[in-house]
């Protein structure tokens, strides 16, 4: 296994990453056989954090591939946190995918539940497994929104950048352009984006978790986010108070064993 940063072209910006590959013992199975879990991050979260490493040591353990990266923006990639939307970061995430052509499992922390969605989606026949983590699905359009105030819709409609105050570090960059491409690219209320329910697409194993803590996004996002799968292998499992961060030792023993049961489901 091998855990180096690399980077890649997106835009024309550098995208950094961290990439480790199953070591392939049996001669008989090649490495687009086994699955590769790839993990997408939160709003102005990096690649270092604790649900990221401990990922790293559970894929290393069970002998799978595991893909780590950081948005445009974000981390150690390139950019400006205020110049990119909901959009720019779905293609960033496309793009670490483009290049694995093994079954996918993919694991979504926070806005990287709503991008891990929507990659599933685009990925369907590719996709294996789908575990979010305190999910965010349109929590631009659900939690954000309802928050600003008539001077704040003002400022953003003329172009300025607002900063979104929030409990773990600086303030986030907020534009108008990133309101707007939640909106496009909602999964929670479909009809206001797109025909149907893309989520109904999904058939593979669906696995949820949330605390009921969590004063950042609500557990109910979750659940709707479920009901919008309509997927009778989707569970959500609910962890009384555990806060957003889902970083405690009760919580990463559960992110742990659920990545678990998605990887052995597959081997057999």
């Amino acid at each position: 296994m091998i855990d180096a940063p690399a980077y890649k072209s997106c835009h024309g910006m550098q995208l950094a990453y961290r990439r480790q590959q199953a070591a392939v013992s049996n001669s008989d199975k090649q490495a687009d056989e086994i699955p590769h879990v790839v993990f997408c991050g939160g709003f102005h979260s990096n690649m270092m954090g604790t649900k990221a490493a401990a990922l790293a040591q559970t894929c290393s353990e069970l002998g799978v591939s595991y893909t780590r990266f950081d948005y445009r923006g974000h981390g150690e990639s390139e950019g400006d946190p205020a110049a990119f939307s909901l959009a720019d970061w779905l293609d960033d995430t496309l793009c670490v995918l483009e290049d694995i052509h093994a079954p996918l499992i993919l694991v979504g922390s926070s806005m990287g539940g709503w991008l891990a969605s929507l990659c599933a989606i685009r990925k369907v026949n590719q996709l294996q497994g789908l575990l979010l983590i305190a999910a965010a699905p349109d929590f631009l359009q659900e939690l954000i929104q309802p928050r600003l105030t008539p001077a704040d819709i003002w400022d953003l409609q003329q172009g300025q950048t607002l900063a979104l105050p929030n409990a773990y570090a600086d303030p986030h960059p907020l534009t108008q352009t990133l309101l707007e491409s939640g909106n496009a690219l909602s999964v929670l209320n479909p009809s206001s984006a797109q025909a149907d329910n893309q989520l109904e697409k999904l058939d593979c194993k669906i696995r949820l978790i949330h605390g009921t803590n969590d004063t950042d996004v609500p557990y109910s996002l979750s659940l709707r986010l479920m009901e919008n799968c309509v997927n009778a292998d989707a569970q959500l499992t609910l962890l009384n108070g555990a806060d957003h961060r889902l970083s405690d030792e009760r919580s990463l023993a559960c992110i742990r064993q659920n990545l678990k049961e998605l990887i052995h489901s597959y081997r057999t």
